[in-house]
């Protein structure tokens, strides 16, 4: 699970180091895949193997001629890299990723349950606030999740 908030930057080789939590939410994976948000917010999504994997079984689970699984695919497949991390964790981001993200030099990595952001430090700090405000202010949508949970999936 990637859990948390870093805040790391780009060296003067052009690599950064990523958060030891996340290498090992990666498995011990040397690599991962990195690519625009789909909802287009100015930030990176990433994530190991079992992300993509998930990806996968579900685009494969719809026709090929579906409009909406060609989006998808190019909005993961065709804009994204795979990327590797040398044995201390550092890793190259690619400069048209960063562009996308708005990353110059600093940067945030972003825990997100499965898969992990890489946001503009600026960014992120305007959409956090967002998002804390629309967590406190709807509280009450966790309760029926939760409940179920709680009950084993019976209402």
């Amino acid at each position: 699970m990637f859990f948390s908030t870093v805040e790391a930057s780009i060296d003067a080789r052009g690599r950064v180091l990523v958060p030891s939590s996340f290498r090992t939410a990666l498995e011990g994976a040397s690599k991962f895949y990195l690519f625009p948000s789909i909802d287009r917010g100015g930030y990176l999504e990433g994530g190991g193997q079992p992300l993509m994997d998930e990806y996968l079984a579900i685009l494969k689970n719809m026709s090929p001629h579906d409009r909406d699984r060609r989006a998808f695919i190019t909005s993961i497949f065709s804009k994204g890299a795979e990327v590797s991390m040398d044995q201390a964790g550092r890793a190259n981001l690619p400069a048209n990723l960063l562009s996308v993200a708005g990353i110059e030099k600093e940067l945030v990595f972003v825990g997100a349950m499965d898969r992990f952001q890489i946001w503009n430090p600026e960014r992120f700090a305007a959409y956090e606030n967002e998002m804390s405000e629309h967590a406190a202010a709807n509280q009450d949508a966790l309760a029926q999740p939760f409940q179920q949970f709680r009950t084993g999936g019976q209402s």
